[in-house]
């Protein structure tokens, strides 16, 4: 149960006309929620109303019931009205900018099953009977104050303290009614709401993964789990127990005005004229609120996408210093939103102060018109007698408890209308007919797969680029068991041979076929299962290695896959971690090197047993001696599969049985090696321009190599960039750490942050004083024209009906202007706390250290969804919450006062009730908070799981892991069901128990009150008693007996008045109290939310680039030193990476670092760009220890291309640019040109103005890695790092790329990685690396002299 149900509180327990707290807290709870809340059920998250094609059926939401057309009246125009579908057709853009989409509303309980529509019906009773309660009240009301009516003391057998005590158990009754109505109305809700929601969870994601590869590249993948996380809060938010509230408010409308009409129809009719000013304002507001959440949603979606990118690539940001860029970016989009939020703030504040101002006006109307009523003796037919003040007071009680219950329901439309924007958006992906869909049960599945393949005359472009032809006529035949190898330059269309044979996409012309059947027809799940795909980028997920493999085979037994791991000579590296086949690898196995990532993507194909083979760039990650077995293992795994191999270095697929050459997307030439060299054509231009240079290096190699012998391979040292072993041991500790933090929240801190905003802080606080006071008041106003209708003259009533009625006509103006000032200041403070909080977090997220990023608890899904959700939550303790607080303290205070005042005797008995007011609110306090980060955590790792497989679709798809993933993400949703029933269950009985515990209240109120004024402890005024009583005239004029009947009925009348002052004084107090307890889950969750905000804001990041400090020297050559390094990885303290490890790097030369896959080679280069620090020891540039140099300074003399480069999401233009910032074109087209780049950006239709698209799926792996090559050379670097920069290049691009590089290199310092010997032979130094050290060092021909681990290196490589 969340805030809006609580905030029922005053509603169901008090008069409706004092609850201005809580309905300008429902108004604000659901239009005025700042944008990206997650909030289970009390939030308005990101893209709640968002615009899609094409429009929902609206008769779905007009079954004409009484329920719905109360919706129709109150929903703006943009949830229903059909016109809008026209007015798209017509308008086009505008519309779809302004309108979003929605489904109706009986379609969002879709998903609702047999045991749900019990629990929907059960809790719609409970809500139907819970509206009732407060009507049914009314009724009590008017009994009462009639039984203090002079008439009443006319009969001689009257006893008022019977009937008082009478009347009084009925709120007894009311209240355990009451008790057992909303615990039924919250549980059930709740239940119904989260087990829904959970299964639209599971739907949703279902329907995610089974769309085709293309529709994921128009699809921004970032923007698809950031909108799975808010869309399922929207949609959850309108089917949980805000429909309770929303029957429960609708009850009471109807009760409401049925009691009115049967106790007296004409002011009943009165009151009903002004209801529909309530309901437009209402409607006004929320339409405003509707459209300006969608923008703000908007914005912040964009805000979101940022960080999602920018957080998982912090190596590249980090690299190229483009953190303040970043920030930037997502500050302006933050900016967007706040401006929005501030508007809403006005928009808001205006509806508000217009429902107020009408209500009160409508206060004023109703008892001038009851006083006149009486007044005039007015006949009122169904008590059939004449007017009486307790008719007044039930007409009046119950019309306008009707008629704001009406308006108290109108946000939780607004909630109906946002969820069902999500639910549209939803429903679209769920219903979208997948054009390859992984879980169809249609095609052939029966057939034995043989492996015989032909591509017939397929013509093909990629979704994102429709004008780009990739395959024109593409013609290939492969027989079963064939080895066929695809060569060519890079994109040339040879990855898409491979994409289009797995069904990623299918081809627009033509047909390819496996068997002679037509793969269309063959069961796409049946079809990948027999296909093996190894790629130059495989992907990992955040999983332990066996969990990685067994993406392979899910049945796999450990010893399959230790099998398979062997073969795919990853068995040795695994053994030797501490967890061995039980480490994790991180988050898109972030904590592996290269070379092993690509074994374990090996060994995962090699688990599958596939009949045919697809090798892209399988071996391109791995060192001469890896490259070596891993070749001979899929060799031996080759044989008897068919098989297709892309690869850039020919000598790779020399034994290929077909090699065919793919140029400008067709077949030029195919045929064995020896037939094609005999050709004389593109395939041999191909083998000459790779052999050209490097002929002369391997003749020097062979000749010299023929004098030495040869001995064993050099054992594997193991490298991992990171590992999050810890996070296992620690978790215990963790939770203990994180309770500890909870309880010390910063609500300093918080406020601080705002002190900018003081004067609106005066301003709001002004406002909320004025709100505060205006109830008061209005207790004093309300108790004198209740003694007004008790008045005996009417003369007397008349003139004091009117003087009331001009009060209440000027609380109305101040009410109406309070709310507006109060409303507009506390959205302008809470809109700019938001953003400030959302800056300070990412800049904080972004400037850690890059092992922070390494650690699973700070996962890119996990900071996202902090960074859109946190900031917001945070409000629950400012913002509308503060000035809450504000007006129900002066309420409180000022209630006291004026009931002490009043009447000390009862004050002191009613507060006596006030500390089981403040346990009840204790005790849903303490509940809400033991949930609320349970629920954000567990809702947080399915969405984690989410973001990872929308990431790694290809991989996902390739391996027919969609089942596995779709059972993960349903583990991570058990525990968040689970909980959801205990806390249906806690709320109800919380919320049903504070609902209850205010009319035993009112009992034990009535009975007492009524025992004094019955003991005369208040007494008529003795100028009232001379004026009516002091003679027999006077007494027989007014109708009396005697002295003491008439000095008995004004003393009464005057006790009467004074015990109203003093109940309605009270619940001023007990409403301040009652609603400040009813922020108890948006405290519960700020608490939280504030904790986990400062703990990454006070985290010092280890190295820190947004502090400018340290040294920038005058001039600079460039000499590396690397003294006595000791170094592990921060997550892996036990595992050493460098002991002792020594290293020079003189001043422009070309030293190489060589040795086998994970011995620690990019370790370098990550100390060196100080990702990391070493534990002991010091890198020095210049003599000088790196770290005192300004960290900026020295990342911009770094040039990086690592073997897996990262683009962003933008222009070719914009990433290249990334490098350097204020480029000119004519510097990005000259880098491109060196990188080889610029004459295929060129033949892109929007040249560098290409859209990279999300994940850059539109580039091949070569055109990413030239775009990556431009990106460092355009920011003419002191020092290179080459991390197997041209590894994923073909021949030509690779030669070409290469001899830029030299020239790049010329007179710099360079440090280069690489498998491949032939491109470091002619290095001026080459460090072979093992076991943390340097164990040799020279240059080629030195080295080979000494015969020993690197003529060992050679020797496997040739």
């Amino acid at each position: 149960m969340e805030g809006d149900a609580l905030n029922n509180e005053s509603t169901n327990s008090t008069i409706p006309l004092v609850n201005n707290d809580s309905t300008t807290q429902n108004l604000e709870e659901s239009s005025n929620k700042p944008v990206g809340e997650e909030n289970n059920n009390n939030n308005n998250t990101t893209n709640g109303g968002d615009d899609d094609s094409s429009s929902s059926t609206p008769s779905s939401s007009q079954p004409g019931t009484q329920k719905s057309n109360i919706i129709e009246d109150i929903t703006p125009p943009s949830s229903t009205t059909p016109s809008i579908k026209e007015s798209k057709k017509d308008d086009k853009k505008k519309a779809e900018n302004e309108i979003g989409e929605q489904v109706g509303f009986f379609q969002l309980f879709r998903f609702a099953e047999p045991l749900d529509y019990f629990f929907m019906f059960i809790g719609s009773l409970g809500a139907l009977a819970n509206g009732v309660s407060m009507p049914a009240m009314s009724i009590i009301f008017g009994r009462l104050m009639n039984s203090f009516s002079p008439e009443s003391f006319k009969d001689p057998s009257f006893d008022l303290s019977d009937e008082v005590t009478t009347l009084a158990l009925y709120f007894v009754y009311i209240g355990i009614a009451v008790f057992v109505c909303s615990y039924v109305e919250v549980t059930f809700w709740v239940l119904a709401g989260e087990r829904q929601s959970i299964k639209c969870r599971k739907e949703y994601f279902k329907a995610i993964l089974k769309q085709e590869i293309g529709w994921y590249d128009v699809s921004k993948a970032s923007e698809l789990s950031t909108r799975m996380s808010s869309d399922s809060l929207l949609f959850q938010e309108a089917i949980g127990e805000k429909v309770g509230n929303f029957i429960h408010h609708t009850s009471t409308f109807v009760s409401g005005f049925i009691v009115g009409f049967v106790n007296g129809w004409q002011l009943t009719l009165v009151i009903l004229a002004l209801t529909p000013l309530i309901a437009a304002a209402g409607a006004f507001m929320t339409k405003m609120m509707a459209d300006l959440t969608k923008k703000g949603q908007e914005a912040y979606a964009k805000a979101g996408a940022v960080a999602e990118e920018k957080i998982g690539s912090i190596r590249t940001v980090v690299t190229f210093s483009g953190e303040p860029r970043e920030l930037e970016k997502y500050t302006q989009n933050l900016g967007d939103a706040l401006a929005v939020g501030i508007k809403k703030g006005v928009m808001n504040g205006v509806g508000i102060g217009l429902v107020f101002l009408v209500l009160f006006g409508t206060y004023s109307l109703a008892f001038w018109y009851g006083s006149k009523l009486i007044a005039d003796k007015s006949w009122n037919p169904v008590p059939d007698r004449p007017w009486m003040g307790g008719d007044v007071l039930t007409v009046f009680f119950s019309v306008i408890m009707g008629a704001m219950a009406l308006g108290q329901a109108s946000p939780n439309v607004t909630s109906f209308a946002n969820g069902r924007g999500a639910a549209f958006k939803i429903y679209q992906i769920i219903d979208r007919k997948s054009k390859i869909d992984p879980f169809a049960e249609s095609g052939d599945k029966t057939m034995q797969i043989q492996g015989d393949i032909e591509y017939r005359g397929v013509g093909f472009s990629y979704p994102t680029r429709p004008e780009v032809k990739i395959f024109n006529n593409f013609t290939l035949s492969i027989k079963k068991g064939q080895t066929v190898a695809l060569v060519g330059d890079s994109g040339g269309g040879k990855s898409s041979a491979i994409a289009l044979l797995e069904r990623f996409y299918d081809p627009e012309e033509g047909e390819i076929f496996l068997d002679g059947v037509n793969i269309r027809d063959i069961n796409v799940n049946y079809l990948r299962k027999n296909i093996g795909l190894v790629s130059q980028e495989p992907t990992l997920f955040a999983t332990t290695i066996a969990e990685n493999i067994r993406y392979g085979n899910d049945s796999a037994t450990m010893d399959q896959i230790i099998e398979a791991c062997k073969t795919a000579n990853a068995h040795d590296f695994i053994s030797a971690l501490p967890e061995g086949y039980n480490t994790q690898v991180g988050e898109k196995g972030v904590q592996m090197s290269g070379g092993q990532k690509q074994r374990i993507a090996i060994a995962r194909a090699i688990v599958k047993s596939p009949r045919i083979l697809l090798l892209d760039e399988a071996t391109s990650a791995l060192d001469t001696e890896n490259e070596h077995l891993v070749q001979q293992a899929i060799d031996r795994l080759m044989e008897g599969r068919t098989t297709i191999v892309i690869a850039h270095r020919l000598a790779t697929v020399q034994d290929a049985n077909v090699i065919a050459v793919v140029k400008a997307g067709a077949i030029v030439e195919q045929g064995t090696h020896q037939e094609l060299l005999e050709l004389n054509g593109h395939y041999t231009t191909l083998v000459k321009r790779q052999q050209k240079s490097s002929n002369k290096e391997k003749k020097k190699i062979k000749d010299q190599e023929n004098e030495k012998g040869s001995t064993s391979g050099a054992q594997e040292i193991i490298q991992l960039d990171v590992e999050d072993a810890n996070g296992k041991v620690t978790k215990g500790d963790d939770k203990k750490k994180k309770k500890k933090e909870e309880d010390n929240v910063p609500y300093k801190r918080i406020l601080a942050m705002n002190r900018q905003e003081w004067p609106y802080f005066l301003l709001g606080c002004f406002g909320a004083a004025i709100n505060g006071a205006i109830m008061p008041v209005f207790s004093i106003i309300f108790s004198e024209i209740l003694k007004i209708f008790q008045e005996v003259d009417i003369d007397v009533m008349k003139r004091r009906a009117i003087q009331m009625a001009m009060w209440f006509i000027l609380l109305a103006v101040a009410a109406g202007l309070a709310n507006f000032i109060q409303i507009f200041s506390f959205t302008a403070i809470g809109e700019k706390l938001t953003y400030r909080l959302r800056e300070i977090s990412f800049r904080s997220i972004i400037k850690q250290d890059v092992g922070w990023f390494d650690l699973p608890e700070n996962s890119t899904g996990k900071l996202t969804n902090s960074l859109a959700t946190d900031a917001t939550l945070v409000q629950g303790m400012t913002s509308q919450r503060l000035g809450l607080v504000v007006q129900n303290i002066v309420s409180a205070v000022a209630g006291l006062v004026i009931a002490f005042v009043a009447g000390w005797k009862l004050t002191l008995v009613v507060l006596a009730c006030v500390p089981i007011i403040a346990f009840a609110g204790k005790v849903e306090m303490d509940f809400f908070q033991g949930f609320s980060h349970k629920n954000k955590e567990a809702y947080g790792n399915s969405i984690q799981v989410a973001t990872e497989a929308i990431g790694g679709i290809r991989t996902v798809s390739s391996f027919t892991c969609e089942d596995k993933v779709m059972d993960k993400f349903k583990d991570c949703l058990k525990k968040p069901l689970k909980d959801s029933r205990r806390k249906a269950n806690v709320s109800g009985f919380a919320f049903g128990f504070s609902q209850a515990t205010l009319y035993f209240i009112y009992t034990l109120t009535y009975w007492y009150g009524g025992k004094l004024v019955d003991d005369g402890e208040w007494h008529a005024s003795d100028s009232t008693i001379e004026e009516y009583c002091s003679t027999p005239e006077k007494l027989a004029a007014f109708g009396f007996d005697n002295f003491d009947q008439c000095k008995k009925t004004f003393d009464t009348t005057e006790g009467f008045g004074a015990m109203m002052r003093v109940f309605f004084a009270i619940i001023m107090c007990a409403m301040g109290i009652g609603n400040t307890a009813a922020f108890a889950p948006d405290i519960a969750k700020a608490k939280v939310a504030t904790s986990d905000i400062f703990k990454i804001v006070d985290r010092q990041s280890k190295i820190d680039a947004s502090i400018k400090k340290g040294q920038i020297p005058d001039e600079f050559k460039g000499d590396i030193e690397f003294k006595n390094i000791h170094f592990n990885y921060p997550s892996r303290p036990n595992k050493t990476i460098f002991q002792d490890f020594s290293l020079v790097i003189p001043q422009g030369k070309k030293v190489a670092l060589v040795g086998d896959s994970g011995g620690g080679k990019s370790t370098v280069i990550s100390l060196l760009e100080r990702f990391y620090d070493p534990l002991q020891g010091i890198v020095t540039m210049d003599g000088v220890d790196i770290k005192d140099y300004d960290i900026n300074w020295l990342r911009s003399n770094f040039g990086l291309v690592g073997q897996e480069p990262f683009l962003f999401s933008g222009t070719i233009l914009e990433n290249i640019r990334y490098g350097k910032v204020d480029a000119t074109m004519d510097e990005v087209i000259e880098a491109s040109k060196a990188a080889n780049a610029h004459s295929f950006i060129e033949t892109l239709p929007d040249g560098y103005n290409t859209q990279l698209g999300d994940k850059y799926t539109q580039l091949s792996g070569g055109q990413k890695q030239r775009v990556a090559i431009a990106r460092a050379i355009i920011r003419n670097p002191k020092i290179l790092l080459l991390d197997e920069a041209t590894s994923a290049l073909d021949s030509v691009s690779e030669r070409v790329v290469q001899e830029a590089l030299d020239n790049v290199m010329k007179g710099r310092t360079s440090i280069v990685i690489a498998h491949r010997l032939s491109t470091v032979i002619d290095a001026d130094i080459i460090a072979v690396l093992k076991g943390g050290r340097v164990v040799e060092i020279g240059n080629h021909q030195q080295l080979l002299a000494q015969n020993g681990l690197y003529s060992k290196l050679v020797s496997r490589q040739l």
